[in-house]
């Protein structure tokens, strides 16, 4: 039983729904399309992200970069414009991640991705500083200076990945950083650039930071915000020589940001803002867990943590529609979004929904609840996180199926806490919601529904209905204090509102 007893007028403690700062998403050309868009408008409307991170602005399905024979650039903004517009219409901003690399001033053919992301150096790097200074100015041009100089500029993603991400060395990146930051600080030394973006899912250090941080003090370039992504995963080899996806403890993304944050703080750099501009329970588009009830607590858990260590923690991402290894074959294929394909909202949406109905202060916390407020409304957050098996844990997946997920967990049982609120004065609306296997996740409800493999627009409808919380709406007697038991299943989560009346 985990006892939660706090007055309602306490004195509060301020601090920032940082959860908000950015939403990230596949690619920018799938951003062309309604349904992305339609999505889009969905979690912004009932969530509201600050800004939005993607790769793929200069790949060639935005057409942004060609050359004439004799060399000559050819800049083309129109779709680059279309999609922009859209994105400040609904009040989201980019982390503008600057790449891959156009086709006509790549170096060499390596590329990444189903889409084959062109992930060479600039064959020429002058002409690659005068298309990130273009790209700025026109963006100036368009939405006004005021607006520009709140995106953020981010070199590349994931320069260590070298023959993926990157065909080539790190000193390579770190020209190509030169030359980036360079281009953009011509235009307005105000606008802010960042880097390196790399992929820290292995549990160290994250790669390459204090080696950009070295060498941008040596040059003297300036580094305005930090980046990289610290997936709480491993990479072991097993018996024969392969790779396996393992996963690490629970407090893993609470490690690596503690050890990013100290990392930051004593360097030079330690006024430079950190974004994790990718983060999820893992970097597999197929892994089956990202469709389960788990990821709401896990959302909820490693975000209230980590409060004070980073500016962001981007999720990656909010819609499933998503073809790095092309489209997901199956309705819940475990992709990263927090929206499937059809539009079904999986447990990870409303793990941020509930994140985004808290108050603006802290009044109690402890390790598996929050309470807020805000004016004269109360919010109660409690949850019930199960993590990995031992035996999943190390790679084995033996156990997890498309229609059995959750025999990878450790089972807790339910989780029961006596809920004590003093410090009341006269009428209160209750509201309440619960989330859970049994009460509104998507993946649940379509095991429960025949599991159609290819629904139809009406049973696409039915499943719709049945996903979200269940809600319930009380009221309360005059009262002082506010006392009841509640009960939370493995992977649920539990949001209660208490709010006077007059």
């Amino acid at each position: 039983m985990t006892t939660v007893r706090f007055s309602a007028v306490a004195e509060g403690q301020k601090y920032t729904h940082y959860w908000k700062k950015c939403i990230c998403a596949g690619r920018a050309g799938e951003g062309m399309r309604e349904d992305w868009r339609e999505q889009l408008r969905e979690v912004q409307k009932e969530i509201g992200f600050e800004y939005i991170r993607f790769h793929g602005i200069f790949h060639e399905d935005m057409m942004i970069y060609t050359e004439r024979e004799d060399g000559t650039p050819v800049y083309n903004w129109q779709y680059f414009d279309n999609l922009f517009d859209f994105l400040l219409s609904v009040d989201i901003r980019p982390i503008l991640e600057l790449g891959f690399m156009p086709y006509a001033l790549a170096s060499g053919e390596g590329t990444v991705f189903w889409w084959k992301g062109n992930s060479t150096p600039p064959k020429d790097y002058d002409k690659w500083a005068k298309l990130v200074g273009e790209l700025v100015r026109h963006s100036i041009n368009r939405y006004g200076i005021a607006e520009v100089l709140k995106w953020y500029f981010e070199v590349w993603n994931e320069p260590d990945l070298i023959g993926g991400f990157w065909h080539g060395t790190m000193e390579d990146y770190f020209k190509l950083y030169e030359y980036s930051v360079k281009a953009v600080k011509e235009v307005d030394s105000r606008l802010k650039v960042g880097g390196p973006a790399t992929a820290a899912s292995h549990g160290n250090k994250p790669p390459w930071v204090e080696e950009l941080m070295a060498f941008c003090e040596k040059k003297g370039l300036p580094l305005d915000f930090i980046s990289t992504h610290p997936y709480p995963n491993l990479w072991p080899l097993d018996g024969f020589g392969n790779c396996v996806m393992a996963y690490r403890d629970e407090q893993s993304t609470y490690s690596d940001l503690k050890c990013l944050r100290s990392t930051v703080d004593n360097s030079k750099f330690k006024n430079a803002e950190i974004h994790l501009t990718e983060w999820n329970s893992s970097p597999s588009p197929r892994d089956l867990v990202h469709d389960t009830a788990f990821m709401a607590p896990f959302l909820i858990q490693n975000n209230l943590k980590c409060i004070g260590l980073v500016d962001s923690l981007g999720f990656w991402t909010f819609t499933d529609i998503f073809e790095e290894g092309r489209a997901g074959d199956t309705i819940f294929h475990g992709g990263f979004g927090l929206i499937n394909a059809q539009g079904l909202k999986k447990p990870a949406y409303y793990g941020y929904l509930f994140l985004s109905k808290l108050g603006s202060e802290i009044l109690c916390k402890g390790e598996n609840y929050f309470v807020t407020r805000c004016d004269d409304k109360i919010q109660i957050l409690m949850w019930n996180y199960c993590h990995y098996n031992e035996k999943f844990s190390s790679g084995d997946r033996s156990d997890h199926t498309e229609y059995d997920r959750y025999g990878i967990f450790i089972d807790k049982g339910e989780a029961c806490y006596d809920l004590s609120v003093k410090g009341l004065d006269g009428r209160y609306r209750v509201i309440e919601y619960v989330l859970d296997r049994d009460n509104g996740s998507a993946y649940d409800e379509w095991l429960k529904n025949g599991k159609p493999a290819d629904p139809t627009l009406e049973e696409i409808d039915i499943l719709r209905k049945k996903t979200g919380p269940v809600g319930s709406i009380s009221y309360t007697e005059s009262v002082k204090e506010y006392n009841r038991t509640v009960s939370i299943k493995p992977h649920g989560v539990m949001f209660i509102e208490l709010q006077k009346l007059y």
